[in-house]
Protein backbone atom coordinates (compact mmCIF):
# COMPACT_ATOMS: atom_id res chain seq x y z
CA UNK A 1 0.00 0.00 0.00
CA UNK A 2 3.01 2.20 1.05
CA UNK A 3 4.02 1.98 -2.37
CA UNK A 4 0.72 3.18 -4.12
CA UNK A 5 1.02 6.29 -2.10
CA UNK A 6 4.21 7.08 -3.66
CA UNK A 7 3.70 5.92 -7.11
CA UNK A 8 0.40 8.34 -6.97
CA UNK A 9 2.25 11.57 -5.20
CA UNK A 10 5.07 11.03 -7.66
CA UNK A 11 2.25 11.32 -10.84
CA UNK A 12 0.89 13.96 -8.90
CA UNK A 13 4.19 16.07 -8.33
CA UNK A 14 5.44 15.34 -12.14
CA UNK A 15 2.15 16.49 -13.25
CA UNK A 16 2.41 20.06 -11.37
CA UNK A 17 6.17 20.16 -12.52
CA UNK A 18 5.44 20.03 -16.54
CA UNK A 19 2.05 22.15 -16.00
CA UNK A 20 4.33 24.84 -14.68
CA UNK A 21 7.06 24.82 -17.34
CA UNK A 22 4.64 23.86 -20.27
CA UNK A 23 1.95 26.47 -19.01
CA UNK A 24 -1.33 26.15 -18.94
CA UNK A 25 -3.12 26.06 -22.48
CA UNK A 26 -6.02 28.25 -23.62
CA UNK A 27 -8.98 26.51 -25.17
CA UNK A 28 -9.61 29.49 -27.31
CA UNK A 29 -5.86 28.93 -28.80
CA UNK A 30 -6.80 25.60 -30.36
CA UNK A 31 -9.69 27.11 -31.81
CA UNK A 32 -7.80 30.61 -32.83
CA UNK A 33 -9.59 32.65 -31.00
CA UNK A 34 -7.84 35.44 -29.06
CA UNK A 35 -9.13 36.51 -25.85
CA UNK A 36 -9.21 40.50 -25.47
CA UNK A 37 -6.01 41.18 -23.08
CA UNK A 38 -5.60 44.05 -20.94
CA UNK A 39 -2.92 46.60 -22.79
CA UNK A 40 -0.63 49.07 -20.33
CA UNK A 41 -0.01 52.34 -21.80
CA UNK A 42 2.32 54.74 -19.68
CA UNK A 43 1.52 58.11 -19.88
CA UNK A 44 3.80 61.16 -18.56
CA UNK A 45 2.10 64.54 -18.59
CA UNK A 46 3.92 67.72 -16.74
CA UNK A 47 1.20 68.95 -14.15
CA UNK A 48 1.64 72.81 -12.90
CA UNK A 49 -0.02 74.16 -9.34
CA UNK A 50 1.14 72.04 -7.28
CA UNK A 51 2.55 73.89 -4.11
CA UNK A 52 3.86 71.07 -2.09
CA UNK A 53 4.26 67.07 -1.96
CA UNK A 54 0.91 67.28 -0.19
CA UNK A 55 -0.60 68.12 -3.31
CA UNK A 56 1.08 65.15 -5.10
CA UNK A 57 -0.20 63.29 -2.76
CA UNK A 58 -3.29 64.20 -3.30
CA UNK A 59 -3.31 64.12 -7.21
CA UNK A 60 -1.80 60.49 -6.50
CA UNK A 61 -4.01 59.47 -3.91
CA UNK A 62 -7.89 60.76 -5.81
CA UNK A 63 -6.38 59.13 -9.21
CA UNK A 64 -5.19 55.81 -8.07
CA UNK A 65 -8.73 55.05 -7.67
CA UNK A 66 -10.23 55.83 -10.84
CA UNK A 67 -11.51 52.66 -13.24
CA UNK A 68 -8.86 52.35 -16.17
CA UNK A 69 -5.61 53.92 -14.02
CA UNK A 70 -3.00 50.64 -13.02
CA UNK A 71 -0.88 52.78 -11.21
CA UNK A 72 -0.05 56.54 -10.19
CA UNK A 73 3.34 58.47 -9.51
CA UNK A 74 3.29 62.11 -9.04
CA UNK A 75 6.46 63.90 -8.18
CA UNK A 76 6.12 67.07 -7.14
CA UNK A 77 10.06 68.13 -7.41
CA UNK A 78 10.12 67.28 -11.21
CA UNK A 79 6.09 68.89 -11.74
CA UNK A 80 5.40 65.10 -13.27
CA UNK A 81 2.86 62.50 -13.44
CA UNK A 82 3.87 58.88 -14.84
CA UNK A 83 0.65 57.05 -15.41
CA UNK A 84 -0.12 53.58 -16.57
CA UNK A 85 -3.33 52.64 -17.62
CA UNK A 86 -5.33 50.55 -19.46
CA UNK A 87 -6.36 52.89 -23.06
CA UNK A 88 -9.55 50.75 -23.54
CA UNK A 89 -11.34 52.37 -19.98
CA UNK A 90 -9.37 55.69 -19.76
CA UNK A 91 -8.04 58.34 -22.04
CA UNK A 92 -4.88 60.52 -21.84
CA UNK A 93 -7.90 63.47 -22.15
CA UNK A 94 -10.30 62.05 -19.25
CA UNK A 95 -7.06 61.73 -17.00
CA UNK A 96 -5.80 65.54 -17.51
CA UNK A 97 -9.96 66.74 -16.94
CA UNK A 98 -9.64 64.80 -13.54
CA UNK A 99 -6.56 66.30 -12.54
CA UNK A 100 -7.96 70.24 -14.09
CA UNK A 101 -10.99 69.29 -11.79
CA UNK A 102 -8.55 68.95 -8.42
CA UNK A 103 -7.70 72.45 -9.24
CA UNK A 104 -4.48 71.35 -11.24
CA UNK A 105 -3.44 71.86 -14.58
CA UNK A 106 -2.29 68.79 -16.48
CA UNK A 107 -0.80 69.13 -20.39
CA UNK A 108 1.69 66.37 -21.70
CA UNK A 109 5.04 65.56 -21.38
CA UNK A 110 6.32 67.56 -24.80
CA UNK A 111 9.56 66.13 -24.62
CA UNK A 112 8.90 62.75 -24.90
CA UNK A 113 6.40 63.53 -27.45
CA UNK A 114 9.65 65.20 -29.48
CA UNK A 115 11.77 62.49 -29.17
CA UNK A 116 9.20 60.13 -30.45
CA UNK A 117 8.69 62.04 -33.60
Amino acid sequence: MEKFYVIASSLVLIGGIGWFFGGKKNKNEETGITENVEEEQTLELDISGMHCAGCAAGIEGTLKNVEGIKSVSVNFATSKGIFVINPAKISKEQIIQKIKELGYDATPNLEEFEKKS
